[in-house]
């Protein structure tokens, strides 16, 4: 397997077809195929199949894309630390965090860390652990900054524990239960929850439950940070967040704090890394930025 066959085999899933793929690179389409039909021959079966969506993956596809994925991050990542060796410093560094990291530690992270490498791009991903341990076990994201479940964490995964968050239960500033609520008055709401299964919603419904409550009714799952401050400005939705989050809102007068006596533990953010793959020297930088700043927070 060479590195031109896997640059094709990804290029031809993600634009989904090999007319597409040739375009994206800049190659004819018969040299793509031939790539791909040696990959083919190299593992004996078959890895790419036409259908009414483009071309996809098979079964045997899918096992190799997600290991040629990682290859080609690897490989990317190899001329970028070179780069940074030869003083050229090209690299880029792609991080995942939470939106807890991103309202306490990402500022001040990356102002420390651009008067080192004021040179050196940083991709940010908004992320939730689950899409953060999945881009770091392809090679997507180099580290990520997040709550870290342990039915994500294997051996590949190395976590470190950089603080811990106050956890909120959230409206909007004219919500029915803005002045004043009870825990059995927050039962005929619906929820907002970040990730279904999570320690949050199972913390929220146990506590529910030692009241002798019903379930909270989960209406929505979201990722994205955005859609949760817009829902809860615009509907009587709750949400159980993490309030370093959401302060901001709040101070503003945008979002409010539902005063219901429920004690809820913390949310730990963590420092997630691969055990398999070494940060870049640049990556290695701004992890020790968020390691530095997050001391200011922990309790």
């Amino acid at each position: 397997m060479r590195e031109a066959h896997i640059r094709d085999l990804i290029a031809v899933v993600e634009t989904g077809s090999v007319r597409a793929a040739a375009r994206h690179l800049g190659l004819t389409q018969a040299a793509i195929s031939k790539n791909l039909s040696a990959l083919e021959r190299s593992f004996g079966e078959q890895l790419l199949i036409r259908s009414a969506h483009g071309v996809e993956p098979t079964e045997y596809g899918r096992v190799v894309l997600r290991r040629a994925r990682v290859i080609e991050a690897e490989l990317r990542k190899l001329d970028e630390e070179l780069a940074e060796l030869s003083g050229k410093r090209q690299g880029a560094v792609s991080i995942g965090v939470s939106s807890t990291a991103a309202a306490i530690l990402l500022a001040r992270a990356i102002e420390r860390f651009r008067k080192e490498w004021p040179d050196t791009p940083v991709n940010i991903c908004s992320s939730t652990p689950a899409i953060a341990v999945k881009g770091i076990r392809e090679g997507a994201i180099d580290f990520a900054i997040c709550p870290a479940p342990p039915s994500l964490i294997g051996e590949d995964i190395q976590t470190e524990r950089l603080l811990s968050a106050d956890i909120a239960i959230i409206g909007r500033a004219r919500h029915p239960l803005a002045e004043h609520a009870t825990i059995e008055s927050l039962v005929p709401y619906q929820w907002i929850i970040g990730a279904r299964n999570s320690v949050m919603e199972r913390s929220l419904t146990d506590a529910f439950r030692e009241h002798g409550l019903p379930a909270p009714s989960i209406l929505i799952q979201r990722d994205s940070f955005n859609a949760l401050i817009h829902l809860l400005m615009q509907t009587d939705l709750l949400a159980i967040v993490s309030y370093p989050s959401v302060q901001e809102f709040c101070e503003r007068g945008v979002l409010k704090l539902i005063p219901v006596p429920l004690k809820l533990p913390p949310m730990v953010q963590c420092l997630i890394t691969s055990t398999r793959r070494p940060l870049t020297t640049s990556a290695d930088a701004l992890a020790s930025e968020f390691r530095r700043v997050s001391r200011h927070f922990r309790r």
